[in-house]
């Protein structure tokens, strides 16, 4: 979990992959509401 020092050649978090995995989890929080608003619309569309 170091693609941010890979990508961008610094360590904001020391190397131990907390800001990775924060960035990883808030991309899976923001494709979840889009999937389930998606899927509320079409829902309510019927």
């Amino acid at each position: 979990m170091d693609f941010i020092e890979k990508l961008f050649g610094l360590s904001p978090d020391n190397g131990d992959g907390s800001t990775e995995m924060l960035w990883l989890a808030v991309a899976a929080i923001v494709v979840a509401g889009f999937v389930y608003f998606r899927i509320q619309r079409r829902r309510a569309g019927r």
